[in-house]
């Protein structure tokens, strides 16, 4: 049937208006539902914000509860700014320095030229160091308020402009504000150190020559090239032995033997057999003397390429190191991994702040005080060092370090190293905390005049200070048995630590002074670094075991020596042995037996009245105490108060006296020489003492020749330590310092009247309230200390500052002077 438009319409009306009407209930279910929901999320916000506000509080009342940062201490200040008016003792400063230096460039007799300038022939400065004042005069500043005495720098000057070349060494002063130059000390020019324009001229011209008539030799045999166009596989003359005019039997010559190595890390364990000596003698004209590859001696490198090429010897075939963290010369983490899970060495906190105050570089701690310095030509020094307000020593100070070597092969058979040829005060470079010192240290910095800068050179962190717990008790005594009085009574050792690290091309040496409580003062030397090796061949093996194919590790003999000028209650001294000797005594009275005798020991107190008397070559068939002290002050039962010298750190030095280069450390000879105090004895060596064997510049052997009078005289106690090492496969990649560490003391001998350090709040006392009866309990005296001492240690920003500032630990890549600092 036919419906009608007219008739759709309403009918399609009322179906929609149906539709309509059952679409409204259900989005009003919808709408209450999300109501429903609103409230309950909010109610479930205003819960989570009344918990979180519960939460906040407890956590600020937690926070409230919890320790705050350790205190700095107040007392104790630390303040490293130089005082206004420097004292006596200070290193020289930046500006004196830079006025030092103005001066010269004014002296037109000097004709000397600015870093920029310098070359080997012309006049510059090399270096310079304060120049310590008269002894007389700095006692009457410091101990009778007199005048205190001027300042001045001791510089050293190189003269190669000269038709004779020469150093020159002059006082200069007064600073800060110079005037005047004095004292002028020539020494043979054959005689000097380590310079940068020598070492650069010389290795350029070694590896030009080498690249031109003997590349193929090099790479043909090592893999490699020389490293003046190289990108890989790089090779380098980067280690040297300097050999003497008495070794090479040519008066007045200098000689140096270069060490072809890889340039990876390190080269003095990589050794090649291809060695060098090159004449240094004229400046200007330098050239090869000798080579030594193969195991063979060849005059020139034609001679070298003409016999390479006929096959008249075997042939080294190597191939270069592949760089990776399992190289074995490298210092990467490897092998068996310990701890599994990383986990932080235990630490040590300071709970109440600084024990020590430092003003500039004078220190005090626990009853001691004491000025440090770093003198650029020998090392680290003490001065004026007192206890309880009384001098113990007036300078304590390094003098030179020495390792010799033996080989077969020239370069290491001649490497009879004297450190100060490269200066031993500025290779103490900057240390790092967390690793060379504990992260609560305190550093001081020095600064250097170099020859290859006009600015000063500052080693940020040439020396670190902490205080330390040794974890071994300096006294204790527990007496509990029996009806004795019980009583326990000790106290930690801790001591005061000075420490600094010299950093002598492959070798490292660490120093400690050591201050202890009881008015003890120990100095300790300990090697470390990587030791000098030989290519390995069977010729070798008389020196040394071969600790992988190609390397022998080759015996070496440490050496360091020390001055001590102690003034124990004054400088009119008397050195004394306390001899340890056997006796049979009449025993008689206590055996039945006939003529019955017993063995045991005495005492016999010999004074050595004279220098060579002063000579210690210890024998332990005699032992003895070496004593100090004034005649004239004395216990109530006139027993002399003196102090100790005990040497642990003994070896003998094995070079027959007068060979090769002995003579330029006769100071080895001896383990203790005691001699009259000179002014003009101020160091038993000098910076020229690896060249100067022929004629010492200073011979220490004539201290003791003049065979002074030592009776109620200012005396100087000159202490050799050493250790013969033989090197093995653990010395590999770098020599531990465990067993390595050498050390002297200065002991109070009858000093004082009972240990100082009693009087130390670090002490702890136990004893029963009631001496027979343990149930009354107990009496326990700490003196003021927490048991618990609870607080944050300071943060370290050592890690993030070191990245901001590399240089402060690195030196600056740079052609020019990579050779001289």
């Amino acid at each position: 049937m036919k419906t009608h438009r007219w008739l759709e319409k309403p009918l399609q009306l009322k179906l929609g208006a149906m539709a309509e009407d059952t679409k409204v209930p259900k989005l009003r279910r919808q709408i209450g539902r999300c109501r429903v929901l609103v409230a309950g999320l909010l109610l479930l916000l205003v819960a989570m914000a009344i918990a979180f506000g519960v939460v906040v509080i407890r956590l600020q009342s937690n926070i409230k509860e919890l320790p705050g940062t350790c205190p700095e201490s107040p007392i104790n200040k630390i303040n490293l700014d130089p005082p206004a008016k420097l004292p006596p003792f200070h290193d020289l400063s930046a500006d004196e320095i830079k006025q030092v230096k103005e001066f010269l460039y004014r002296q037109e007799d000097l004709k000397i030229v600015r870093p920029s300038a310098i070359a080997l022939n012309t006049s510059y400065i090399y270096t310079m160091e304060l120049n310590i004042p008269n002894k007389m005069t700095t006692l009457d500043f410091l101990d009778n308020n007199k005048s205190q005495p001027r300042r001045e720098a001791k510089v050293f000057i190189f003269r190669g402009d000269t038709s004779v070349p020469s150093c020159e060494e002059y006082i200069v002063g007064p600073l800060p504000n110079p005037v005047y130059k004095e004292d002028a000390k020539t020494r043979p020019f054959q005689y000097r150190p380590l310079t940068g324009p020598e070492l650069v001229t010389a290795i350029k011209m070694l590896e030009e020559t080498i690249n031109l008539k003997a590349s193929r030799i090099i790479s043909e045999s090592y893999g490699g090239q020389l490293s003046g166009d190289c990108k890989d596989n790089c090779l380098s003359f980067g280690l040297l032995t300097p050999m003497s005019s008495v070794v090479s039997g040519q008066s007045g010559s200098r000689k140096m033997w270069f060490f072809l190595t890889p340039v990876v890390e390190f080269s003095s364990v990589q050794p090649l057999d291809f060695l060098v000596l090159l004449d240094l003698t004229n400046i200007g004209n330098y050239y090869i003397d000798r080579i030594y590859h193969a195991g063979k001696s060849f005059r020139d490198l034609d001679e070298l390429v003409r016999k390479y090429d006929s096959g008249s010897f075997v042939k080294t075939r190597l191939q270069y190191p592949v760089v990776s963290k399992e190289l074995y010369s490298t210092l990467n983490r490897r092998g068996t991994l310990f701890p599994t899970t990383p986990l932080s060495p235990p630490l040590q906190y300071e709970p109440d702040g600084k024990r020590y105050s430092i003003a500039g570089r004078h220190i005090d701690y626990m009853g001691w005080s004491f000025d440090v310095r770093m003198a650029i030509t020998s090392g680290p020094q003490l001065w004026d060092v007192r206890f309880q307000g009384r001098r113990i020593v007036y300078e304590l100070s390094l003098q030179e370090i020495a390792v010799y070597y033996s080989a077969n092969n020239p370069a290491v058979r001649f490497a009879d190293y004297v450190d100060s040829i490269d200066l031993l005060g500025l290779k103490a470079r900057s240390l790092v905390s967390g690793a060379d010192c504990p992260r609560h240290s305190t550093y001081i910095s020095a600064s250097h005049s170099i020859e290859s800068m006009e600015e000063p050179f500052v080693v940020d962190r040439a020396f670190c200070v902490f205080e330390h717990n040794t974890g071994t008790p300096l006294r204790r005594h527990l007496t509990s048995f029996g009806t004795t009085y019980k009583v326990y009574e000790g106290m930690e050792d801790v001591v005061l630590v000075v420490r600094t690290i010299n950093t002598i091309v492959n070798y490292d040496y660490i120093f400690d002074f050591v201050f202890h409580q009881n008015g003890a003062l120990e100095v300790k030397a300990t090697s470390t670094g990587y030791i000098l090796t030989s290519f390995a061949f069977p010729e070798e093996e008389d020196y040394g075991f071969r600790l992988k194919d190609n390397v022998t590790g080759n015996i070496h003999h440490h050496m360091f020596h020390f001055k001590v000028d102690m003034d124990i209650n004054g400088q009119e001294n008397r050195f004394e042995t306390i001899e340890i000797t056997p006796v049979d005594v009449d025993n008689t009275q206590w055996s039945t037996g006939t003529n019955s005798k017993y063995s045991q020991t005495k005492i016999v107190r010999k004074q050595m009245k004279r220098e060579s008397e002063a000579v210690i070559d210890y024998d332990f068939s005699s032992p003895k105490y070496l004593t100090f002290y004034n005649k004239n002050v004395t216990t109530t039962t006139m027993v002399p108060r003196a102090y100790r010298l005990y040497v642990q750190g003994m070896s003998k030095q094995t070079i027959r006296r007068g060979s090769g280069n002995e003579p330029s450390i006769s100071w080895a000879r001896h383990q203790l020489a005691v001699t009259k105090r000179k002014e003009d004895e101020p160091r038993s060596s000098s910076i020229y003492a690896c060249w100067d064997a022929a004629k010492p510049v200073v011979n220490f052997q004539s201290f003791l020749d003049d065979n002074e009078e030592l009776t109620d005289q200012d005396q100087v106690a000159w202490v050799t330590m050493g250790i013969h090492h033989i090197p093995h496969m653990e010395d590999l990649p770098v020599t531990p310092t465990v067993g390595l560490d050498l050390k002297f003391f200065l002991l109070p001998y009858n000093y004082f009247d009972e240990d100082p350090a009693m009087g130390s709040g670090d002490a702890v006392r136990i004893e029963p309230k009631n001496q027979m009866s343990l149930s009354e309990g107990l009496n326990i005296f700490l003196y003021g200390k927490k048991e618990n001492p609870v607080c944050f240690p300071r943060k370290s920003t050592f890690m993030d500052d070191l990245n901001k500032s590399p240089e402060s630990i690195f030196d600056q890549p740079n052609d020019d002077t990579s050779y001289k600092i």
